[in-house]
């Protein structure tokens, strides 16, 4: 294994390290259950049986990774997941996927990880390279494998005054697999050995369709009838005038246009119908058991874990949080139930997703109400909509291959484990 000088510095002024104060955070001192992970506690119990741990360095999301524990929790359902980010929001856990926050880079903190959480195998979904974390995971012989789900190019500047450092610590990778062989250059730049790597495309990064009630898809697609229909969901209140605007624009083209708004907060559906019935729109409220009936302009879908019903009445879809600097919504959801795409530009917690979308044409991108009033009336054309949405679909059912080829690598390092 290559040895590094500056590695060997690193380490030594990490030996003892470790935290004594709580941090601030944005926004105000950090939650204790947050800074204890830090420090390498475990906020949840390890339950029993076999473990995968994923790394996901600052993606708090990390949207490839757990498509492919949803592939693999199907294999295997003995196996516990957990999920590692070092960005403060990080998504929450799900049945089999725990989530925490990743240790600091002490040898104190990543010890009492990894002694809480005896990982069998380790995978990194980007090169956020923690030289404590990795070295004492490779001294456990655990193994380990760097997966390039990402867009983002290793950062060769940022290493370039620890000689040798990137180098020593890639070399304790099983396997690096990564996306593009502009990606596998970087990782030879940074000293990965080139028998290591291999170019095998970035993990799928769709989602399963959202379910949905069909009974009630079919009674409201009856009400509905021949409507032309679409769909702004997440919306964020500051992105409410926008949508507004796009929907009055796009109703001089079609006047039985029926707008359904899914709020970012649902909470917020009542004060939003009232507002809006203020304006003069004929609105119904899906939390009062409206339905939207033929008169209805604005229907506000207040409701909880019915977005797979919304996607696939809505031909058209606007996804929120992108207008606003939130970050986007998932792409994949509605282009995965056949819904056309339009977006804002501040899409950073799915970047890769519309970057992919937008390289195949998939979808829409605006910039304000107008915008968006231009992209809604482009799509008002069915057979424009259906190409956008067949292009989505494309895009996010890619890349399975290479998430089956993956699950297949993990699993295989897991049972040689067990076999031990």
């Amino acid at each position: 294994m290559a040895k590094s000088l500056s590695l060997a510095l690193y380490l030594a002024t990490r030996a003892r390290r470790d935290r004594a104060t709580k941090r601030a955070s944005a926004d105000g001192v950090e939650s204790q259950i947050r800074e204890a992970e830090r420090q390498g506690y475990p906020t949840e119990l390890r339950p029993k049986g076999p473990l995968i741990w994923f790394h996901t360095g600052t993606d708090r999301h990390g949207i490839s990774a757990r498509e492919l524990v949803t592939r693999m929790q199907i294999e295997r359902e003995d196996v516990t997941y957990l999920m590692t980010t070092s960005d403060p929001r990080r998504k929450p856990m799900t049945p089999g996927v725990l989530s925490q926050a990743a240790p600091d880079d002490t040898l104190p903190a990543v010890r009492k990880f990894l002694d809480a959480w005896t990982p069998d195998v380790a995978i990194w979904t980007e090169t956020d390279l923690r030289p404590v974390l990795i070295t004492q995971t490779a001294e456990r012989d655990i193994p380990m494998y760097l997966i390039d789900a990402r867009t983002a190019r290793p950062d060769v500047q940022a290493w370039r005054w620890l000689p040798g450092m990137s180098g020593s610590l890639l070399t304790r990778f099983e396997r690096i697999l990564a996306g593009d062989q502009d990606s596998a250059d970087a990782l030879k730049r940074l000293g990965a050995l080139p028998p290591k790597i291999e170019v095998v495309g970035y993990l799928e990064e769709g989602t399963p369709a959202l379910s949905c009630n069909e009974r009630e898809r079919d009674a409201i697609a009856t009400t509905l009838a021949a409507r032309p229909v679409w769909l702004a969901a997440h919306a964020t209140a500051p992105e409410i005038e926008p949508i507004l605007k796009a929907h009055v624009l796009a109703q001089r083209r079609s006047h039985r246009l029926l707008l359904i708004i899914v709020p970012d907060q649902v909470e917020d559906g009542p004060t939003l119908a009232a507002e809006l019935a203020a304006l003069g729109h004929t609105v119904a409220l899906r939390s009062n058991g409206e339905e939207p009936e033929p008169q209805t302009q604005i229907y506000i879908a207040d409701s909880e874990g019915e977005m797979g019903l919304w996607f696939r009445l809505a031909p058209i879809s606007f996804l929120g949080r992108s207008l606003s600097a939130d970050g986007g919504a998932n792409p994949y959801e509605a282009a995965a139930l056949g819904s056309a795409v339009i977006h804002g530009p501040n899409v950073a917690n799915y970047r890769r997703a519309y970057a992919k979308l937008g390289e195949a044409s998939a979808c829409l991108q605006v910039r304000d109400g107008g915008e968006l009033s231009e992209a809604v009336d482009a799509l008002l054309s069915p057979d424009v909509a259906a190409r956008l949405a067949h292009e989505a679909w494309m895009v996010c059912s890619s890349g399975a291959e290479v998430t089956d080829r993956v699950r297949d690598m993990i699993f295989t390092a897991l049972e040689e484990r067990e076999a031990m």
